[in-house]
């Protein structure tokens, strides 16, 4: 189905005070709820700054990034307070948290689906169960510190189903073209809504590093049906890779943020063989067939070279061009194109040929109109007309 598309990273610090007094430990601790509803702050205990970074400089060979979250925290008050803390991620592995360079210890378990009144909001991600990693942190008075995430997220692919289109080069030719998507899309969603939890509006500053021939960008919706956008990205390159960067303020911050990955295929898809066989039409009428190959690049946009032959006297071979619509359903793909016949036997010479083909998956004709125009002296002006069967392999 289109629309299973599994989001590939959802995770976020959401903490949650308990009623603490100087030096002493809650006595009572609520566990960490993952829900997305506004509310007012639930610590004394701010949050300043997030920094939010993925390394998928291998993505394309490890299928995952690792990601490291930067939580700029600080106690103003004259009290300690103990927190109960959770990291919430989907297809999560090897998470750390550390505090002010000390590792703290982690509880793992599966929770449920968030507690979410927007699940047309959240698309897929409502019906997604989330991994907690529990942990305790205990601010000291007048004090602030970093709290670190680490961990690795498996990246899935998003599926866009180019619905019943077809690209011409695909529906032409079914045997030999890839038939490869025009673009590999992953997804990391990251919910900003638990930071409603902690007092403060913290800025969140994200930087992906990529392959140079990768882009980042967002997808405008969470149900991942959409092509994602580049607006807000400012990329700068480095070398063999790409670093894209975003800043998002508190107060305007969204509920859900959705950082997409696409991998574009090669700027050319090949295509395969061409057979034709039909008629010269006009008063010299006879037999003709014709051998080639096409390719598109980009997608419609069809190259090919052919030789053409009546098995008797006359030889030409053709490089031509031609835009060509994609197949939809049972529309055929129709394509108009220009080359350069030229003519090897009986003489030599060039010419322009107009082109007009009309293609039902691998089967289709083609009309060619050729014109020679006089080179030299003595030469003669004529114009062919053929008419072809052909089939795509």
């Amino acid at each position: 189905m289109a629309d299973m598309t599994a989001r590939l990273a959802s995770f976020f610090c959401l903490l949650v005070a308990g009623p603490a007094a100087a030096n002493v430990a809650a006595s009572t601790r609520a566990p960490s709820a993952f829900t997305l509803s506004p509310g007012s702050a639930r610590t004394r205990s701010e949050v300043l700054g997030e920094e939010l970074s993925f390394d998928c400089s291998g993505a394309e060979r490890e299928e995952a990034c690792r990601f490291e979250a930067r939580y700029r925290l600080r106690n103003s008050t004259s009290e300690a307070e103990v927190i109960d803390a959770a990291f919430l991620g989907i297809r999560v592995r090897e998470v750390s948290v550390a505090f002010d360079g000390e590792p703290l210890p982690l509880a793992q378990g599966q929770r449920d689906s968030p507690e979410s009144t927007s699940e047309e909001a959240l698309g897929q991600l409502a019906r997604t169960s989330v991994e907690r990693f529990g942990f305790t942190l205990t601010l000291p008075p007048e004090r602030g510190g970093e709290l670190v995430v680490r961990g690795v997220v498996r990246l899935e692919r998003r599926f866009l189903s180019s619905g019943y289109e077809w690209p011409a080069v695909q529906a032409r030719h079914v045997l030999l073209s890839s038939k490869t998507q025009r673009a590999t899309y992953w997804d990391i969603d990251y919910l900003l809504g638990p930071i409603r939890t902690w007092a403060g509006s913290p800025e969140l500053h994200v930087t992906v590093r990529i392959p140079s021939a990768w882009e980042v960008g967002s997808s405008p919706d969470a149900s991942a049906r959409t092509l994602p956008e580049a607006t807000g990205w400012q990329v700068r390159r480095q070398g063999a890779h790409a670093v894209a960067e975003r800043r998002i303020e508190g107060a305007s911050a969204p509920e859900w943020f959705n950082i997409a990955l696409t991998q574009r295929k090669p700027w050319w898809t090949p295509g395969g063989v061409q057979l034709g066989v039909g008629a010269r039409l006009g008063g010299s009428s006879r037999f003709m067939a014709r051998l080639g190959y096409q390719l598109a690049a980009p997608e419609s946009f069809l190259h090919s070279l052919s030789v053409e032959t009546d098995f008797r006297e006359q030889l030409v071979l053709t490089p031509l061009t031609q835009y060509a619509t994609p197949q939809i359903l049972i529309l055929p793909s129709l394509g108009l194109g220009v080359g350069v016949p030229v003519q090897v036997r009986p003489e030599a010479r060039p010419g322009l040929r107009l082109l007009v083909d009309l293609h039902f998956g691998p089967a289709g004709a083609a009309l060619s109109w050729d014109h020679y125009p006089r080179l030299r002296e003595g030469s003669d002006v004529f114009s062919r007309l053929a008419l072809l069967l052909q089939v795509g392999l």
